[in-house]
């Protein structure tokens, strides 16, 4: 269950395409442009609380984020025995280093805190995650608030 609850956090915590008019934010989508894996998942409350590998389907193509240059972003998810390919389209808007979801009608905001051309780190209040996660695992509602206060930080790299 504990795989389900961070495959949640990280699938609607990276859908989202790059948006940018000046000069100086171009060279912030070049680097970001191509595919983004997602590597590395860790809750943090003051200190690092618990770090897991991304939970991607074992026999199947790896979850991605594709950033285009034309500023839109598809995150393609793989899963079940047959390894079904889900496609998110448009899902994520970015303004400098800030970020905003709209996942099912969930606002999420986060903040990307590093990004090279190889390695890109999403930072978000684990607060923002709350109601989502009510509603699609009632069953962690009672775990919530050991967690507030806390960061969800996912690390993906460039294929």
């Amino acid at each position: 269950m504990k795989k389900y609850l961070f495959l949640s956090i990280i699938t609607f915590g990276f859908l989202f395409s790059c948006g940018s008019s000046d000069d100086s934010k171009k060279e912030e989508v070049q680097t970001s442009q191509g595919e983004w894996v997602p590597q590395q998942i860790q809750l943090i409350k003051i200190v690092p609380v618990y770090t897991v590998a991304y939970p991607h389907t074992a026999g199947c193509t790896k979850d991605f984020l594709q950033l285009s240059t034309d500023n839109t972003a598809k995150f393609f998810h793989y899963e079940g025995r047959s390894c079904e390919e889900t496609e998110y389209e448009n899902a994520f808007q970015r303004s400098g280093n800030n970020v905003s979801l709209n996942i099912m009608s969930y606002q999420i905001s986060g903040t990307i805190t590093t990004e090279t051309e190889t390695n890109m780190v999403i930072e978000s209040d684990i607060s923002e995650y709350v109601p989502l996660i009510k509603a699609m695992f009632p069953e962690y509602e009672q775990y919530l608030s050991v967690l507030e206060g806390g960061t969800v930080k996912l690390s993906l790299n460039k294929k």
